[in-house]
């Protein structure tokens, strides 16, 4: 049953789910910073109230959101930290392909499709309210290369830089004061270089942009977990009423719980929606109305008397918060009569981290942040990189239902592009999530895989295994398949020996069962994870040269398969497997004005390097395996051709062509090793 998995998932990763709606839904994303598996009541935290002495906090308004929809449990991030977890879900491309990784903060996001630009170029009005972090080099909105409404997004509210996500209040500078002295000197000296190039110019404020202007400033008193929600009601309410036949996207990106573990100042205001809670007042200086009373003060009632230190006061009043904020945003989405064609996700971007910028340590164990699993914020532990996920859609999804299907976030591109019943981006790998939240039809089912490198350990706590406890992290990388997930930490060669563990059993990863009878032997898991990651400059890893595995498929057609479908999109788009198709012997497009997509295996004939190019003017996507080996399809694309190292045998390809209605000949070039001329890929 492992032999043939790889191929299995490529080639059938184009099967496209039923449709689901006629009309475009509305898409609400709410996605927390660090907030744990185990933070979330129906995950974690409604169990652990039930133990007698267990310090536990509620989400009362998350759960109703899980009630009414469907929880995902197994859904991973893409990596277990901020950027390249962002990274991943904004361009919809796993850690094997994303330009942006291990911990690189600010970098620019490359030119190509977005989330956001695949919906806003089929109709959609976009908005971003919260935490960025991926803009690129330079000091405003003209600067910024990568700037949010340069990437797809109508409007945009939050903070640019990625460190401007740190402070809670960007008027009052709790936390930033110039006096105040950093707690890691070390670190800071490490990292001096980094800020230098993306450090916030000097202020006694932090920076806040809407749109092309910086408000930060007016910004007194204003708490950003309260700031961001007024914000994104007021968008939805604006957008209604100005467009109400638009759908939207709006991804709400909050930059809380994190470390600063700031509270708010004043109780959260009665009701929600049109008629309560949150709202934008626009008055410098009172631009909200919860800019009221001393900052960084109020602690929940429910844990104002409980005898846990501070620190975890703070903590769970700021979680709290959050679920007050999605009750308001449930209401006025039900106030405004669009609550049957909103679709509404809640995520996080990781696992819970131990940082704390108070005096009081913060330990994850104390609420079991991390639910049942090892590990926390940069960990390929199950507790580092698996966050769960709800998601409502009334009518659609149904309710109370819960799935440990695999999912990870590079699959939402797909799956709200499918909702839409708009094309997928070619260069997305990841599939749609539809079959899996409708409960209807067949779901596709991918490796999930994650990769990152840093110094530092695990935490030693003892609800770990000993075997986890205080672990030197360095290069690390994990590979899920079914139920078991094969990993490494610390990776010094490119054959280090993987542990395996069956994560549906032994969710702790206590038990390796490498070498054991009936599991898949370290070849197999090499294999597997070469097939997942390309090359990338920026992060050269210890298994960069391993040289990609061809599978062993039980049949290899004598042509290619040839699928094409006509579209406005103004990018190759990746087709079903559903879509009628009929057998080619050439790559050569047909007079299709839209996408044309060819599907099969390249022989490699011997080990080594080989090229892949397309003609000049040819606008394409190429992946082999889950590889994206070449992109000349993005504004930005990723190079002229693509070089991959493959082992001798068969490699699944899909190649997705932005076809203009002419039938352009042999769109695919390959040199071999040790040749000087590339030549056209075709069948004899």
């Amino acid at each position: 049953m492992f032999k043939s998995y790889p191929s299995i998932v490529i080639l059938g990763a184009l099967l496209s789910s039923p449709l689901v709606a006629a009309k475009k839904p509305n898409i609400l994303f709410i996605f927390c910073d660090d907030l744990g598996y185990g933070d979330v009541g129906v995950f974690n935290q409604n169990q652990r109230a039930k133990e007698k002495g267990k310090p536990a906090f509620s989400t009362p308004n998350i759960d109703r959101l899980a009630n009414e929809g469907i929880q995902l449990r197994a859904h991973y991030c893409g990596a277990p930290v901020c950027a390249p977890s962002r990274a991943t879900l904004y361009l919809g491309m796993s850690q094997g392909n994303s330009p942006v990784r291990n911990n690189q903060f600010d970098k620019a996001i490359p030119n190509q499709q977005t989330i956001a630009s695949v919906l806003q170029s089929n109709g959609y009005s976009t908005a971003l309210i919260g935490k960025w972090g991926l803009q690129g080099k330079g000091h405003d909105a003209a600067s910024w290369v990568a700037y949010p409404t340069k990437r797809g997004f109508d409007y945009f509210l939050g903070g640019v830089r990625h460190r401007d996500g740190h402070e809670h209040y960007p008027a009052d500078n709790i936390h930033f004061h110039p006096n105040k002295k950093k707690k890691n000197a070390k670190r800071k000296k490490k990292n001096n270089k980094h800020k230098k190039k993306n450090a916030r110019p000097k202020k006694n404020w932090v920076e806040v942009w809407q749109q092309n202007k910086e408000i930060g400033k007016y910004l007194k008193g204003c708490y950003t977990t309260d700031l961001w929600t007024a914000g994104a009601k007021k968008w939805i309410i604006d957008h209604h009423k100005n467009s109400p036949e638009k759908p939207f996207f709006l991804f709400l990106s909050y930059d809380t719980p994190h470390a600063a573990t700031q509270l708010p100042s004043c109780p959260f205001p009665k009701g929600f929606g049109l008629h309560g809670g949150l709202k934008w007042l626009g008055t410098k200086g009172k631009m909200i109305n919860t800019a009221t009373g001393k900052p960084d003060t109020y602690i929940h009632p429910d844990y104002r008397s409980k005898p846990w230190k501070n620190v975890y006061k703070r903590y769970a009043t700021s979680v709290r918060r959050i679920d007050y904020c999605v009750a308001d945003l449930m209401q006025t989405i039900k106030d405004l009569g669009i609550d049957d064609n909103t679709l509404i996700v809640f995520s996080s971007d990781h696992g819970p981290s131990i940082e704390s910028y108070l005096k009081e340590p913060y330990r994850a164990n104390f609420f079991l942040s991390f639910g049942p699993f090892s590990g926390v914020k940069r960990d390929v532990l199950e507790g580092g990189i698996r966050p769960g996920a709800i998601v409502r859609w009334p009518g659609k999804i149904p309710t109370g239902k819960i799935t440990e299907t695999p999912s990870q976030m590079q699959d939402w591109m797909a799956t709200f592009c499918d909702a839409a019943s708009i094309p997928t981006p070619a260069i997305s790998d990841g599939v749609s999530l539809l079959p899996t939240l409708t409960q209807t039809g067949t779901q596709i089912k991918q490796p999930i895989y994650v990769e990152y490198a840093v110094g530092g350990v695990t935490p030693d706590y003892p609800e770990f295994p000993k075997y986890h406890r205080k672990r030197k992290r360095g290069q690390m990388q994990s590979i899920r398949i079914g139920n078991l997930k094969a990993l490494r930490y610390n990776i010094k060669s490119a054959n280090q020996p993987f542990e395996v563990f069956d994560v549906v059993k032994d969710p702790l990863e206590a038990h390796n069962l490498a070498g054991k009878p009936s599991i898949p032997d370290q070849q197999y898991w090499l294999d597997a994870t070469s097939r997942q990651h390309g090359i990338n400059p920026s992060a050269e890893r210890p298994y960069d040269s391993l040289a990609v595995a061809a599978v062993k498929p039980s049949g290899v057609s004598t042509a290619y398969s040839l699928r094409s479908q006509p579209s406005k999109a103004h990018y190759a788009a990746k087709l079903p497997l559903s879509a009628p198709s009929k057998p080619v012997n050439s790559l050569t497009t047909d007079n299709t004005s839209g996408t044309c997509q060819f599907d099969g295996y390249f022989h490699a004939p011997v080990d080594g390097t080989y090229t892949f190019s397309m003609p000049q003017g040819v606008n394409g996507i190429l992946y082999l395996h889950n590889i994206l080996t070449l992109d000349t399809d993005s504004a930005q694309p990723t190079a002229k051709s693509g070089k991959i190292t493959l082992k001798a045998g068969y490699h699944p390809f899909r190649l997705s062509i932005r076809n203009h209605g002419k039938p352009v000949q042999d769109v695919l070039l390959v040199k071999k090793p040790n040749s000087s001329t590339a030549e056209p890929l075709s069948k004899k």
